[in-house]
C-alpha cells in the first residue's frame, strides 16, 4: 500500500486516491501509439514523395506520436489524484484533469462507504446522473452537496456540474469521520 503524503498544511489532512493506475498499462498503451505511429512513419517513407498516401501517412505518424505526451500526462495526473480536508473546504486534485474545492457549508451528506456496481478507475464523470468518481469504488465515500458544482478544470469537462462526488480512497472511514466532524464546525 502506498504511504500517504503528508497534509499541506497544518489545518489539512489528505488522502490518496485509489486509482488503480498501472505502470504495465501505461507502457503498453504509450508504448503501442507509438508503435503505430512508428508503422505508419515506416509507410509514408514508403510511399512516392508525390503520392497523397505519404502525406495521409506522414500526419497519421505525427498525430499518433502527439498523442502519447497526452497518454503520459493523464497517467501522471490519476496516479498522483489527492482528497484533502483543508480548513474551510473539501480540496479535490488530480493533476489537471480536476482542481475543485468544494466548502463545508455546500455538503449535505457524507456517506459509506458503499460497494458501486462498477468500479472505476481514476476519474469517471456522468453528465445525465450529476456525479462525479474519483479513484477505485469498491468502497466508495458518498459526498451529496447542497448545490451543484462545477467539476474538473475548463480545459476537461468544462461543462459538468455534479450533486454529488464519489471518492475511492484507502481508508475511506477516517475520511468519513473527519469529514462529518468537519462539516458540523463549519455549521456551528
Amino acid at each position: 500500500m502506498a504511504r500517504e503524503p503528508a497534509p499541506l498544511d497544518a489545518s489539512g489532512r489528505r488522502w490518496r486516491l485509489s486509482t488503480g493506475v498501472d505502470r504495465n498499462a501505461l507502457y503498453l498503451l504509450a508504448g503501442g501509439v507509438a508503435l503505430l505511429g512508428g508503422f505508419a512513419l515506416m509507410r509514408a517513407v514508403g510511399n512516392p514523395a508525390d503520392s497523397p498516401g505519404r502525406s495521409i501517412n506522414l500526419a497519421t505518424a505525427v498525430a499518433l506520436f502527439a498523442v502519447v505526451p497526452f497518454i503520459v500526462a493523464i497517467y501522471r495526473a490519476a496516479s498522483d489524484g489527492f482528497v484533502e480536508l483543508r480548513a474551510d473546504d473539501l480540496y479535490l486534485r488530480v493533476g489537471f484533469l480536476v482542481d475543485t474545492a468544494i466548502p463545508y457549508a455546500d455538503i449535505n451528506l457524507v456517506g459509506g462507504p458503499i460497494a458501486r456496481p462498477r468500479s472505476s478507475y481514476g476519474i469517471s464523470p456522468s453528465y445525465r446522473r450529476r456525479e462525479f468518481s474519483l479513484g477505485r469504488l469498491e468502497r466508495a465515500v458518498e459526498v451529496a452537496l447542497r448545490r451543484r458544482v462545477r467539476m474538473g478544470t475548463p480545459w476537461l469537462f468544462p461543462f459538468l456540474r455534479v450533486d454529488r462526488v464519489w471518492l475511492g480512497v484507502a481508508e475511506p472511514e477516517r475520511l468519513i469521520i473527519e469529514l462529518r466532524t468537519r462539516m458540523q464546525e463549519a455549521a456551528a
